[in-house]
């Protein structure tokens, strides 16, 4: 994980919320990197996947480029335009948890205006 600019030039909000990404990446994230590591020479597949990686037939997956896989499993959906607290998302075929906990069984689905928090990233696990 990598800042521009490091939190601290910034008031204590923006701190508090470097910290809270920080701890999501240590656990959640790292971890699936370095398993990831481990099998890109067997598998030759990016770590960092498109959506339409996991749903190939899918066509809505191949317009979508604003969310992106980590392996088959973690979905993320950042919020790209300054000023919003929410995006359209789109899940696939599966079972997906989001990270509120909510449960996304009847997919493939598009989320409209899904709200995020300026303090959150928006993602989504494949759930077996």
């Amino acid at each position: 994980m990598q800042f521009s600019i490091p939190p601290w030039l910034y008031d204590k909000e923006v701190v508090e919320i470097a910290l809270k990404f920080t701890e999501l990446h240590e656990s959640l994230v790292a971890p699936l990197l370095l398993e990831l590591a481990g099998e890109v020479t067997d598998t030759g597949d990016p770590i960092i996947r498109p959506i339409w990686w996991i749903s190939p037939r899918d066509e809505a997956t191949h317009r979508i480029d604003s969310q992106f896989l980590i392996g088959d499993t973690l979905m993320v959906a950042p919020v790209l335009e300054m000023g919003k607290q929410e995006r359209d998302v789109y899940l696939p075929a599966g079972k997906w948890r989001s990270y509120k906990g909510e449960l996304f069984e009847k997919t493939p689905v598009l989320l409209t205006d899904y709200p995020v928090d300026l303090d959150e990233v928006a993602y989504f696990l494949w759930v077996s």
